[in-house]
């Protein structure tokens, strides 16, 4: 390796054949075997398998919360003697690790390995029950991790050959190293840290090698890489910021704040104008000096070196002096901050006005709409924050001129949406092979026409349309009628998806989007079809027959209820119909209006009015009319016969027979079948009636 360009130019030219071995050196180099976890290193070590540092904690904390694993914020990494190393080996035998245990057994180190640091208050993070990979899902790879880290504290150190050859070609020295695995040790138990072979060939002191190849490499220095949330988190604790409780949760509400973004993490301008602008007008309070003497503080009142009354004076001394910074200036900073808060809002030109396009938010749903409205309606829509909030990135659209959107979200990695304006119109593209009428020679018509989205299509005039795009009106009228058409069935799949998510829980390798597919394979669009689909045809979109049927009878229900809505039922009467079992239309227009308002407490008249209205939608006979009076004094009649209670009385109501004279006409065959009275208690009833 050379700084001087010219010397590497002259040992480049000045290296010729032979390579002669001048050196052949052989040696061990022992690999230590892992010390026990803290906060820090469990976090370093769950990052490598991708967990984000909050999402680390949430999770540990969970797997402690029921006993798995100890609890997970500790600064200690020696284990105290009073923990039974034995035990948790005894523990564990009961786990699909009871061969690795054994391993361990037959080769366990004499004594643990120890870390620099140790506390009385917790022990290192290790395992303290029994769990199962169904029992845990996702959170068994962290469960894993903490048993193998464990039994690698307990396990030998690995063992490498290493070697070293020295070379000579012509004046010039060269070096090659290489390494071999003769001791897996701890690596036998521990696969998350890589174990490379580097072979060199066998040679001797002496021996001349031919150059097979010889390259002169140009590099320049590169920065340090950006800190991922596992190497901040080691910073920080360099650094004295922040506990081990504390660390993981002051990066997730930088990122939540959106001060900083992206893994590795890398700051946004809000970020950078806080940091520029408090650096400008109140350094103090962004050195790590203060926090860092606060917490030393802290600790040492702890351990009883300072007093807390003296820690509180100081204390108050440090954050006098950060406001006498800042107060003057509160009103600049503010304005700096609130300046790069709008540009980072802003991702370019409107393609329709040239006016600025920016995110913007409203409760859970987010956008990017126009500075120019209302005059200008140019809208892209984007996914709920639930999915994360947009932000803006460094890449900008070769084609629109539009900044990259991300979606940031606690615990996960962004989101590259890409630019939204070409996401939007791909997604169209969609929608579009939908349109019988559609072609692409449209689409681009459409696109040179600045109307981007089936929802702005839909709402144009078929004149407006027609001269935007130089065609007929009849054909603009297609194209609208066809887009609205889409954005219906796009609005019933959405229903659909919705209503089904409430009854069919995802699954390993069944998300509610795959279920969906399904769906759309099989016809079924909206709640409707999934109400007249048959059991076996919702099976094969991946729902178990139980899944099916209560799926189906839900949808024959909302449907039902739906329909009654549209009929003109009013929901509090509806309710009452649902809660007593009449679900459809066709339910109540069979039932008996005597029937109906014992069942559902609603009043005679107003049962009969629903009763016409439902018969009349579905091209039945009007139902009986029954006074309120006629009703009342009917029940009066019918109670009053001996035998007559609740019971007898509903059955009779159901049968039609409301008063003595529908009794005594009644036909005790019918009403056997209808009503559900024996033909003998009917006749018993009749008899009395008619004395």
């Amino acid at each position: 390796r050379f700084t001087d360009k010219k010397a590497a130019d002259a040992a480049y030219a000045g290296t010729k054949d032979p390579l002669v071995v001048t050196e052949v050196k052989e040696g061990k180099r022992v690999d230590r075997a892992p010390t026990p976890f803290d906060t820090t290193q469990f976090i370093v070590a769950a990052a490598r398998i991708g967990y984000s540092a909050a999402n680390a904690m949430r999770v540990a904390e969970e797997l402690y919360m029921n006993g798995f694993i100890s609890y997970p914020r500790t600064d200690n990494t020696i284990y105290p003697p009073s923990l039974n190393l034995d035990n948790i080996l005894t523990t564990l035998e009961k786990t699909k690790f009871a061969r690795d245990v054994a391993w361990v057994r037959k080769n366990r180190r004499t004594k643990p390995t120890e870390g620099k640091k140790s506390s009385t208050d917790h022990p290192p993070i290790h395992p303290t029950g029994v769990a199962t990979e169904e029992q845990l899902g996702e959170n068994w790879k962290l469960y894993e991790l903490v048993v193998r880290r464990f039994l690698a504290t307990l396990s030998p150190d690995a063992e490498w050959a290493t070697m070293r050859i020295g070379m000579d070609a012509t004046g010039q020295n060269y070096v090659a190293t290489g390494s071999r695995l003769t001791e897996a040790g701890w690596r036998t138990i521990y696969p998350y840290s890589e174990a490379k072979d580097s072979i060199l060939p066998v040679v001797k002191k002496g021996e001349k090698l031919k150059i097979q190849d010889l390259n002169l490499e140009e590099k320049q220095t590169q920065p340090p890489p950006r800190y991922s949330q596992s190497k901040l988190i080691q910073v920080m604790e360099e650094l004295g910021l922040g506990t081990k409780s504390t660390r993981h949760e002051v990066i997730q509400k930088l990122i939540s704040r959106k001060y900083i973004e992206g893994n590795p993490l890398r700051p946004t301008l809000v970020g950078k104008a806080v940091t520029e602008s408090l650096e400008a007008h109140a350094s103090t309070i962004t050195r790590p000096d203060m926090t860092q003497k606060l917490e030393q503080a802290m600790e040492a009142i702890k351990v009883r070196n300072k007093s807390r009354d003296g820690v509180v004076d100081d204390s108050r001394k440090m954050l006098h002096q950060v406001f006498d910074e800042l107060e003057p200036n509160e009103a600049v900073i503010g304005q700096e901050i609130m300046g790069q808060t709008d540009e980072e809002l802003t991702i370019g030109p409107c393609p329709v006005c040239g006016k600025d396009l920016r995110i913007r938010r409203k409760g859970g749903s987010q956008f990017i709409g126009c500075n120019g409205y209302p005059d200008c309606t140019c809208n892209i829509s984007l996914p709920g924050t639930m999915w994360g909030s947009a932000v803006r990135t460094k890449k900008v659209c070769e084609v629109h001129n539009l900044f990259h959107v991300s979606l940031i979200a606690k615990g996960a990695r962004p989101w590259e949406m890409g630019c939204p304006l070409c996401q939007l119109i791909e997604q169209q593209k969609e929608h579009y092979a939908k349109m019988p009428a559609m072609t692409e020679a449209l689409q681009q018509k459409l696109l040179d026409a600045k109307i981007f989205s089936l929802y702005e299509l839909s709402k144009l005039e078929p004149a407006v349309l027609a001269k935007k795009l130089g065609i007929t009106k009849k054909q603009a009228e297609t194209l609208i009628h066809e887009a609205n058409d889409v954005l219906d069935l796009i609005r019933r799949r959405s229903e659909c998806k919705k209503f089904m998510k409430q009854f069919v829980p995802p699954k390993r390798g069944r998300s509610h989007t795959k279920v969906m597919n399904g769906f759309t394979e099989s016809g079924i669009n909206c709640i409707g079809d999934i109400a007249s689909a048959t059991i076996e045809s919702l099976k094969k979109t991946g729902l178990s027959e139980e899944e099916a049927k209560t799926l189906k009878t839900e949808a024959i229900s909302l449907v039902a209820k739906n329909q009654l809505k549209d009929i003109g039922i009013p929901a509090v009467s509806l309710k009452r119909y649902q809660e007593a079992g009449f679900l459809t239309p066709e339910d109540i227009a069979s039932a008996h209006p005597a029937y109906l308002a014992f069942k559902t407490g609603i009043s005679i008249e107003t049962v009969g009015k629903h009763a016409t209205l439902i018969t009349q939608s579905l091209g039945k006979p009007d139902p009986v009319k029954i006074s309120k009076k006629a009703f009342e004094s009917g029940k009066i009649e019918l109670t009053s016969l001996p035998g007559v209670g609740e019971s007898t009385l509903e059955h009779l109501y159901r049968a039609g027979i409301f008063d003595k004279k529908s009794l005594i006409s009644a036909d005790p065959a019918k009403v056997a079948k209808s009503g559900g009275l024996s033909k003998d208690h009917l006749k018993k009833l009749q008899a009395v009636a008619v004395v």
